[in-house]
């Protein structure tokens, strides 16, 4: 039997099976090993890691995990959590491999999907990115474009200025901004494109220009775009998991879900930076130590 079972590898899934192996817990760590962010290059904006890899990342902190004992990995994918008799909760993976254990965290993140342009995946995570937090100084002052597609639209762009004076919106011939966010745009004096995208041209992942339907052609050396994220899975409805009207888990600072012995952190909870999850995952480890601290004071 098993104290804490930790789906998802990632900074936040880390964090909190370090936090509960120096709690002297037995932790298993199950990864699918499909991170988002691998198409990236770096990683920014964390404190004695930044501009880091994110596979560079993942190793060191797999290294950091393997030093206790108390702590084991294992590469697959759960396909379903149950409660059984004994009261706890049965683990499946797609290997046919079972765990029982007495706590379950989620910190499996997000699949994400780009913007229906043809090519846009030679250039993202190189010069295409989605967060202006993460990799918005790399591309600081230059002529940028945002391939926009949903209602985020317009919070990007308002955080792109921050970055550049040089912004063109486009929708990829979607409808996207009413009349009132065209005329901010404009008195912002940003350019908006509503054309459909057909092409996206450059060199090694570097965006050197877009054209449009129209057959009009603007340079750009680089941008950002609006992705769709994807937090489904089939385990969330089988327990019962609360999740909030965008489908993310609902839990509290310390992880806890409105399951017993259920904890969440990182993306899976809301969309997240690298730093950001690995903090939502300390202080999820955090709290199971806590809880169970407080179930063997509260027994003896």
């Amino acid at each position: 039997m098993i104290d804490v079972v930790v789906i998802g590898g990632g900074p936040a899934g880390m964090s909190t099976a370090l936090v509960v192996g120096r709690g002297k817990k037995n932790v298993v760590l199950i990864d699918e090993n499909k991170p988002r962010n691998a198409v990236t290059k770096e990683s920014h904006a964390f404190l004695t890691r930044d501009n880091i890899e994110p596979a560079v990342f993942k190793e060191k902190g797999r290294r950091d995990l393997l030093r206790y004992p108390t702590i084991s990995i294992k590469d697959g994918r759960v396909l379903t959590i149950e409660k059984n008799e004994q009261e706890l909760f049965e683990l499946t993976t797609e290997n046919r491999e079972v765990f029982q254990a007495k706590n379950v965290v989620i910190t499996t993140g997000l699949k994400e999907t780009l913007p229906a342009v043809s090519g846009i995946e030679n250039y993202y995570g190189t010069s295409l990115f989605s967060c202006p937090f993460c990799d918005g100084w790399e591309m600081k002052d230059k002529p940028l474009i945002l391939i926009a597609e949903s209602a985020q639209a317009l919070h990007v762009t308002k955080l792109l200025k921050n970055w550049t004076d040089d912004l063109i919106v486009t929708t990829n011939g979607n409808s996207v901004f009413d009349a009132n966010q065209k005329k901010a745009l404009e008195l912002n004096h940003i350019r908006l494109i509503e054309e459909e995208i057909t092409e996206l041209k450059g060199n090694n992942g570097e965006l050197q220009s877009v054209t449009f339907k129209s057959g009009e052609e603007v340079e750009r050396s680089g941008g950002f775009c609006t992705t769709t994220l994807d937090n489904k899975l089939p385990f969330i409805e089988q327990l019962g998991i609360e999740v909030n009207e965008a489908g993310y888990i609902i839990a509290d600072m310390m992880g806890h879900t409105n399951i017993k012995g259920i904890y969440a952190a990182g993306e899976i909870t809301g969309p997240s930076q690298l730093i950001v999850s690995a903090s939502q995952g300390h202080m999820t480890g955090i709290g199971i130590i806590a809880d169970s601290c407080e179930e063997a004071f509260q027994n003896t």
